[in-house]
């Protein structure tokens, strides 16, 4: 019997990638469809990079969060863009690997001929929409939801007009009536303090003097930190151009620690706009969490890396979308992490997960700033131990139009 000799490169499109890095591998058949070579894809593209604006967002919303529920999604369409600018639709089986430290995702497709039939039928669906679209009772009931989202933003804009008003009464109570009172109660424990070393108070109650004086000090100094928190956008400088890794190296400068040593090689983006002090306040504090937090059976690692992507603006609204160019940012290192299910907890005021955690403000500090530029940050817990932050920042221009 004649033995058969199995093509190296099989007659589909073979790929894979983890689920938020670039692209690990990938078949030559593929990359002549595409139009790409190796060095252009892996390791700099990502899955979406070579989608449509609609698979991709098909790809984002559904795909890809019915593959890391089922771990397998098998026969979905979607349509891969060639650098020439050719569009292609491709039937996708797709599978997650949660072997190793990152998930990856195996991929097979199937180039489909028979593309003239699919835009037809996309086609006769959006004529079919238009039509009904002119039925006056779709428009009826456009008309009848346009008045409800009209109540609803003014209810919207009551509450935030409200909210506001609140705002400058609670800046108003930290920063004069509720200062003012400790300041009075450390001065008159001072002076109290001053008389026992003329031998007039007892040690015992030189010792309450002592720690009322400490807590009142402290309590002074927590509310002087959460009125700059509360006021932090009134105090934010004129946005401008800056180099991540200038804004490391002077946040490093700034917490002269000699132990800390980041690792800068993977910074592929390097521009960011803004207000360059406060994010480099950012950068000081995971720093300063990263060496505090540290594991200290091991050797302290810290990477931190940047890359050009694009991301769906809104994050807030729901089904809204709009993708543009961010700068992400990726801070990970190896310390002994956070508590299971903390993700969210994390960047709220005055939470503290460790013995030695300083007032709670820090992470919350860094939220708040990263989204005064309209930027996100989020945490995840690495595999192993540590943690990982991503933040994403706008280009200059989505910045500066707000």
């Amino acid at each position: 019997m004649n033995s058969i000799t199995l093509h190296k490169d099989p007659p589909c499109y073979v790929f894979a990638f983890s689920v938020d890095g670039p692209i690990s591998h990938i078949n030559n058949r593929f990359l002549q469809q595409l139009g790409y070579t190796h060095a252009d894809v892996l390791g700099e593209m990502r899955m979406e990079d070579l989608l449509t604006a609609g698979s991709k967002i098909f790809y984002k919303t559904h795909f890809l969060p019915m593959l890391m529920m089922q771990e397998r999604v098998e026969e979905m369409f979607l349509t891969f863009k060639s650098k020439s600018g050719d569009e292609f639709p491709v039937l996708m089986n797709l599978e997650l690997n949660n072997e190793g430290e990152d998930q990856q995702i195996q991929a097979v497709g199937l180039h489909i001929a028979k593309r003239n039939k699919f835009e037809k039928g996309i086609i006769e669906a959006k004529e079919a929409a238009e039509k009904a679209l002119m039925e006056n009772e779709l428009l009826l009931e456009m008309r009848a939801r346009l008045e409800r989202n009209q109540e609803n933003l003014e209810r919207q804009l009551r509450n935030l007009k409200r909210i506001n008003f609140e705002h400058l009464e609670f800046s108003k109570v930290l920063s004069h009536d509720m200062q003012e009172p400790l300041r009075k109660i450390v001065l008159f424990a001072g002076l109290l303090e001053a008389k026992y070393q003329n031998n007039e108070l007892d040690s015992q109650l030189n010792s309450y003097l002592c720690k009322l004086s400490d807590i009142s000090e402290k309590a002074r100094s927590l509310l002087i930190k959460l009125q700059n928190f509360h006021s932090l956008e009134d105090r934010m400088n004129k946005n401008t151009k800056g180099d991540l890794e200038v804004m490391i190296e002077n946040a490093l400068e700034r917490i002269n620690n000699k132990k800390i040593k980041p690792d800068l090689s993977r910074l592929k983006a390097k521009e960011v706009y803004g207000d360059i002090p406060r994010l480099t306040r950012v950068f000081r504090e995971l720093l300063e969490n990263s060496y505090k937090f540290r594991c200290l059976n091991r050797l302290s690692s810290i990477t931190i890396s940047s890359d050009l992507v694009k991301e769906n603006y809104y994050w807030a609204v729901e089904n809204a979308y709009r993708y543009t160019d961010f700068i992400q940012i990726r801070f990970q290192d190896n310390g002994i992490g956070f508590p299971p299910n903390s993700e969210d907890k994390i960047f709220r005021l005055l939470q503290k997960f460790h013995a030695n955690s300083g007032t709670g403000l820090g992470l919350a500090y860094c939220k708040k700033i990263v989204e005064l530029h309209h930027g996100r940050i989020v945490m995840k817990p690495c595999q192993g131990g540590g943690t990982l932050f991503t933040i994403l920042l706008p280009t200059y221009e989505e910045w500066s139009t707000e």
